[in-house]
């Protein structure tokens, strides 16, 4: 079979134009599905045919719509246009649709395309070149200004061995889609094969998908495996951005998928009701209104909406502007996808542009952070280390998880971690090597800050200490995986140290014991240990060490190496830790139930110390009492 070349070649032009007959000179397929569209030489839907180029690749034609009724469905096909045909009768010259679908191929990002100059076979040559001149003048300072304009016939054959050569030519040398980032399919159209079930066409707009991947239908929460994948009606193992593609899923119904629906690698992908973009309004209309509700197009989606100017009150004809767009209804983009607008009544396209962010609060107006945000967004449309960057930012002390990023940039895991890596060395980012979630440097120097702050806290009001506990650090409202990679930055800047236990040293802080102190407060220490499983109380430990002997042991209590329980009773750190020991292992020969008297024999200890220890475990919820037993909460 012969190979695709990935790239999209589509039409454009007026009503009756010539934009079906053109398609068929050039590939032998009638576009018209349609018995309507037969019946009445009127093209209504998107038309597919596959274009044979001289090396033997076969590159995609879409037929559109040229009435200006069916311009919904232009539209839609247009999104997937790399290279454009813009077909105009000589007899006829540019029309009013003309204007507007080329308007169109402009805002979507159309920059190459051809000019076939239909129906020649109709005209003199003075009235040709009229038309000829009639179609420059309408490129000068639009996306095809210089594109070549071929005078042809479809019915005579005039000039179409020429144009076609010029068009391969054109076609070949269009760079192929990237088939970067995750599989997403817009559906353009649904049907269903006996015995295969639902099949699902459209063009990919990323990705590669294959025979046994699995999709989800975005927003629906159904998804299918891939039985079967054809591109322009052969079957290939195999599917990739810029095929026109048709996907066999049995395990989606066919009434829950309508056009506009999308098709997605990632089950992260989520709709939205809200987009961010740059739009730039068309030269001769009238201006875009803050609030104006207007007809949505992304993708293969028509929605309604309202949008709202962010850096200016109205945007003039001709001129750009950032907005939020607020749908009526949840469709699904992403950055870097282009938009459509038109107005409803008289409907005409009035603007379009790139999405540069989704989701999100309703955004105020007029406000330089606001401005300044969108503006670095769309700055970073080409960058992706600072796309990636400006979204973690945007998510705050929360983080951003991994899954949650690729959903949202439409990257593989691969493709982020590529994104990820330098960031992190760099320190622009930080990772938490649990659950790789990402956080902003922004957030994580404020956390430090944070932190610091209660350290300093802390020792304020425990001067004998060196050392904090992480349990301070955790109030209500902190995220647990910042706190971790704040530590993180502290320690590698070497302004603390995390110790074993849970407990963080402050490097900047000298030592507030003498060295005599110091050797004293580790024979409390020892003593304590010594005493094992039968404790002494707080005078019994401190006798002979001296009148600050009690600081020195509220010093230990701080930093976790003595413990208190009831009764006066003052454990060894490690001696709890071998207490603890034995408490799971007899908890695990009696199904989870602490056996008092096993515990007791094991620990040769009395209930004098047993029953303060035991309430202890139960304060620091490691036991917990159930009726007449307790039980071993956790390890």
């Amino acid at each position: 079979m012969a190979s695709i070349h990935p790239i999209i070649v589509g039409t454009a032009g007026h009503v009756d134009h010539g934009k079906s007959s053109l398609v068929r000179a050039l590939t032998g397929i009638d576009p018209d599905r349609w018995e309507e569209e037969k019946e009445r030489g009127l093209t209504i839907d998107l038309g597919y045919a596959p274009m044979e180029l001289a090396d033997g690749r076969l590159v995609g034609l879409i037929d559109v719509p040229g009435h200006e009724r069916f311009l919904k469905n232009m539209v839609a096909g247009a999104t997937s246009i790399d290279l454009a045909i813009l077909v105009v009768a000589a007899d006829d010259g540019v029309m009013p649709q003309t204007r507007e679908h080329l308007d169109v191929l402009e805002l979507l990002g159309v920059r190459q395309g051809i000019v076939a100059l239909t129906k020649v076979d109709l005209v003199d040559p003075e009235t040709l070149e009229l038309a000829v001149e009639d179609v420059r003048e309408l490129l000068q300072g639009h996306c095809l200004e210089g594109a070549e304009i071929c005078p042809l016939s479809t019915v005579t054959g005039k000039g179409l061995p020429e144009f076609r050569a010029r068009l391969e030519a054109l076609a070949g040398a269009v760079e192929p889609r990237p088939a970067s980032g995750y599989f997403r399919l817009p559906i353009q159209r649904k049907f269903s094969v006996a015995g295969f079930g639902t099949v699902l066409t459209g063009i990919p707009l990323s990705g590669t998908v294959s025979v046994g991947d699995e999709l989800h239908l975005v927003g629906k929460g159904l998804r299918s495996r891939i039985r079967g994948i054809q591109a322009y009606g052969r079957k290939v193992d195999q599917a990739r951005a810029g095929h026109s593609t048709a996907l066999n899923l049995p395990d989606i119904p066919l009434d829950k998928v309508e056009r506009g629906d999308v098709l997605a690698a990632s089950a992260e992908l989520e709709p939205t009701n809200r987009l961010e973009a740059d739009l730039r309004v068309v030269g001769d209309m009238a201006p875009l209104i803050h609030g104006e509700e207007v007809h949505l197009h992304v993708g293969t989606r028509e929605a309604t909406a309202r949008v709202f100017p962010l850096d200016r009150v109205d945007i003039p004809p001709g001129d750009e502007g950032l907005v939020q767009i607020h749908v009526h209804e949840e469709v699904t983009a992403l950055p870097g996808d282009f938009v459509l607008l038109r107005r409803l009544n008289p409907p005409r396209t009035v603007a379009g542009g790139r999405i540069l962010g989704s989701g999100g609060r309703r955004l105020r107006r007029l406000r330089d952070e606001v401005i300044a945000r969108l503006q670095s967004k769309e700055a970073s449309l080409g960058d992706p280390e600072e796309r990636l960057r400006l979204l973690v930012v945007e998510h705050g002390p929360n983080g951003l998880a991994s899954d949650a990023a690729r959903a949202r940039l439409g990257w593989t895991a691969e493709e982020l971690e590529l994104v990820v890596e330098p960031l992190v060395a760099d320190r622009r980012l930080f990772r938490d090597p649990r659950n790789k979630a990402l956080f902003s440097a922004h957030s994580v120097g404020l956390e430090c800050e944070r932190i610091e702050r209660m350290l300093a806290g802390w020792f304020r009001k425990h001067a004998t200490t060196t050392t904090c506990p992480i349990t301070r650090f955790r109030t209500a409202g902190a995220h647990e995986g910042l706190m971790q990679m704040a530590l993180v930055k502290l320690a590698a800047d070497g302004r603390v140290e995390v110790l074993a236990g849970g407990r963080v040293r402050d490097l900047g802080r000298k030592d507030p014991l003498t060295p005599e102190q110091r050797e004293r407060r580790e024979l409390i220490l020892a003593r304590a240990e010594e005493a094992g499983f039968r404790p002494l109380t707080r005078p019994e430990l401190l006798e002979g060490f001296g009148a600050d002997a009690g600081g020195l042991l509220d010093s230990l209590v701080e930093d976790g190496g003595l413990q208190l329980t009831n009764g006066g009773f003052v454990w060894g750190g490690g001696t709890i830790d071998r207490a603890l020991a034995i408490v799971e292992a007899v908890c695990a020969e009696h199904d989870g139930v602490l056996d008092i008297p096993t515990l007791r024999d094991r620990m040769e200890t009395s209930r004098k110390y047993l029953i303060p220890f035991l309430e202890h475990l139960d304060r620091l919820g490691v036991t917990a009492r159930k009726g007449d037993r307790r039980i071993l909460r956790r390890k």
